[in-house]
């Protein structure tokens, strides 16, 4: 009778595990290889694994850790009910390559009951750095910024970046230069938004620098990201007069020999890129960004047609 018990027990787990492997198949696709399978686009952008990341759901702000074999991006879970009242709420989900094909994503544990946007990786890939109301004091108007880091197989628990990076006015969007320079936008000086800078010195961030008026300007300027080699900066402007790009638009500017920058290129009519939120792949070959709802991408020599 104990045998039979066993081997009735090793079917069900049998059954339980075909069922299952069914399941997730049904769900979500076998897909291998780098980039979740997907083909590399050229020189036009190309919505990124569309039906798969890029759903009917508003995905936005996506990155690739340092070895390529994770993925990470934001989901909208707000109604359109909270939207027409300005209720906005993301969390942060991931796949990664398991056993050669990547899994089912699903949210990330520091993410769910607060929300967290403006996911980046630190240059060692060994913290990733988000935006969150967590724990932001009733004096704050808006996001800080927090980070996570590596943690054996998971992720340590959340810890504020702090001042003097954090304000009470609100950080978002950090991106970083393989120095460890970090660049975020702020409204600290009572704009609605600028973008500034902080070098790394000795493990600590010295005080934040606005940028010039090459990229900040009396509109709003943010959802930045740098360079790894500080050779060039996207960003979203807005608030402008609709005459002018109406109203907002994609932007680059180039560092100069002598560290100032280009004045910014409005650049969406040259790339058929739009949005903002952009991000690096790990090899350098691919430029990830968010638009209307939906994650594209399109090879980052995109880059060198505009200089």
């Amino acid at each position: 009778m104990n045998y039979l018990k066993i081997e009735l027990t090793a079917a069900a787990l049998l059954i339980f595990s075909l069922a299952r492997s069914q399941q997730i198949s049904v769900d979500f696709p076998k897909l291998s290889d780098h980039y979740l399978g997907q083909k590399p686009p050229g020189l036009i952008p190309e919505l990124f694994a569309p039906g798969i990341i890029s759903t009917d759901q508003y995905e936005l702000n996506s990155i690739f850790s340092k070895d390529g074999t994770e993925f990470y991006y934001c989901i909208s879970t707000t109604t359109k009910e909270e939207k027409a009242e300005g209720i906005y709420f993301y969390k942060v989900m991931f796949t990664k390559l398991v056993n050669g094909y990547w899994t089912k994503p699903e949210r990330t544990p520091f993410s769910g009951e607060n929300m967290t946007v403006d996911i980046s990786f630190s240059p060692d890939g060994n913290r990733l750095f988000y935006c969150t109301d967590k724990l932001v004091s009733e004096e704050s108007e808006g996001l800080d910024i927090w980070y996570v880091e590596r943690n054996g197989s998971g992720w340590s628990d959340p810890v504020s970046l702090g001042s003097p990076i954090n304000s009470t006015f609100g950080e978002t969007q950090p991106t970083f230069t393989d120095d460890g320079t970090i660049y975020f936008p702020s409204a600290r000086e009572g704009t609605g938004a600028d973008i500034y800078y902080s070098k790394l010195v000795a493990g600590s961030y010295d005080e934040p620098v606005k940028l010039s008026g090459s990229i900040n300007t009396e509109y709003g300027e943010g959802n930045s990201f740098i360079a790894p080699d500080e050779s060039y900066i996207l960003f979203a402007r807005w608030g402008m007069p609709e005459e002018m790009y109406g109203g907002k638009g994609l932007f680059i500017s180039f560092r100069k020999d002598d560290d100032t920058w280009t004045e910014a290129r409005h650049i969406e009519e040259e790339t058929g890129m739009c949005g903002s939120l952009a991000a690096l792949s790990p090899d350098g070959k691919y430029l990830f960004y968010s638009c209307d709802g939906d994650i594209f991408w399109v090879d980052a020599g995109v880059v060198n047609k505009l200089k």
